[in-house]
Formats: C-alpha cells, structure tokens, sequence
C-alpha cells in the first residue's frame, strides 16, 4: 500500500475471443477504459460481459486477444497477475468472512498476511488507510453485524487495501437501496475524477450509467453493439443496442 495519488491504471482489451468448444461466448471484443475514467459495459444476460472481465482478470484463458495495461501487452493468466499489474474485481457475490470483522478480512485478504498477526501494528496501518478512504466503516464489526450497504463497501476498500487502481464491478448495487447506491458511486466518482481509480462497472441500471460514468460499451450476444460517451447517446439509443428494435 502507498499514499501515491493519481495511480488510475488504464486498461485495454483487444480482440478478446472466448469459445467453448463449438460455442463462441466472445467474438473479438475489444474495449479501451482510460485511466481516471469511469466505464459501463452494458448488455442483456448471456450478452459476453461476464466472459470478457473474467478473460481479462485471467479466471479464462482467452481463444485470442490480449490485454494492454497502462499502453503496455501484459500476459495475464490467472487473478493472480491480474492484481500484480493493479486489477481487482468486486463480485455480485460477496466474498468476505461473516465470522470474522471489517479489519480482519482485509488483513487476511494480502498475500504477505504473517502467521502471527501484530494487531497493534496492522490497527495503526488500518487507521492511516481509512483516512485515506471515501468510506468510513467501523472495522471493529463483524461482518454478520453489518447491513448490505456496508459490507459492499467493506468489498471496495478490500480491493483499495490491496492497492488496486483499476476495479471491474460486477452489479455493485444490486444490493443497495438508491441512497446508498448513490453514496457509493458518487465517492467512487470522485476518486477516478482525482485520477486515484479506473472504474469498468457492469450495470443494467441506466440512471447509474447516465450519472456516474464517462463512457460505455455494449454487447450483445457475444460481439460488440456498440460504444459511446455519455451525454452524447441517448438512453433509448443504448436500450436498442442492448436489445435490438423490438
């Protein structure tokens, strides 16, 4: 972990193919998400989205096509190599320990975690982490204690605490209410506006791609639909992207 402001990595996939035997789930895909930018990829269920992060966080191993981090051709084969070149991804799931609180998922979660944890030490790192942090959570907690909200956040300051700075978000507020998906992505939005964070979110809300986010892409059955800046579509333009004229 470091107190370097403005780390936002850019990232770029490029002809990203995936098939399953005879099935093409990714048909040369590509996506280009600047850093200090905020993303959408959008498309109905079974559209690819879920195909193409997970080729380029190296959970799949991609048929053809690269990925390029920061303008540079990385190898990236497992999750593994995704977070040594500064990607990380928070689930639709969550991946945290219920039995366990706040600051102990985040210490267990480094690969360099002691056998013998100095809790004196890691609570000092703890606290001048989160006052870097947009959100303030009580780590003393545990994580059966807390509301939907807060462990969500709880998943995004784990990923900002292994020093990602470029995060793919798969349906981040599909457990929130609105007040707290606005909290979320609005602090979230002013981190990649400070250039600290680069932001690749999955949605089928468009409110959240019209008020958060710089650009979109869409797919549609495996292929790219199409691709724009917000502001410069329409909603009704992305919805037939999505879907068709029907």
């Amino acid at each position: 972990m470091t107190d370097t402001p403005g780390k936002a990595v850019g990232v770029e996939a490029v002809g990203m193919t995936m098939r399953f035997g005879s099935f093409t789930a990714l048909d040369d895909v590509s996506i280009k998400v600047p850093a200090g930018t905020f993303h959408a990829l959008l498309g109905e269920n079974g559209a690819g989205k879920s195909t193409l992060v997970k080729c380029m966080m190296g959970f799949y191993h991609p048929s053809a096509g690269g990925i390029m981090v920061d303008g540079q051709e990385v190898a990236i084969d497992s999750p593994r190599d995704a977070s040594a070149h500064g990607l990380g991804m928070v689930y639709q799931q969550f991946t945290l320990v219920p039995s366990l609180t706040g600051a102990e998922n985040l210490v267990i979660s480094r690969d360099d975690v002691p056998g013998v944890i100095d809790w004196r030490k890691e609570r000092t790192d703890l606290a001048a982490f989160m006052e870097r942090m947009p959100f303030k959570l009580p780590l003393d907690t545990p994580v059966n204690e807390m509301a939907a909200g807060e462990k969500q956040k709880l998943e995004i300051l784990k990923q900002l605490y292994l020093d990602q700075h470029f995060l793919i978000l798969d349906e981040p507020t599909s457990v929130l209410t609105p007040g707290e998906a606005d909290e979320v992505l609005g602090l979230l939005r002013g981190m990649t506006r400070a250039g600290d964070l680069t932001i690749l979110m999955i949605t089928h809300k468009f409110r959240e791609v019209t008020e958060y986010t710089d650009a979109f892409t869409v797919l549609r059955r495996g292929k790219m639909a199409g691709a724009g800046k917000v502001g410069a579509v329409s909603v009704d333009e992305m919805s037939k992207m999505m879907i068709g004229d029907a």
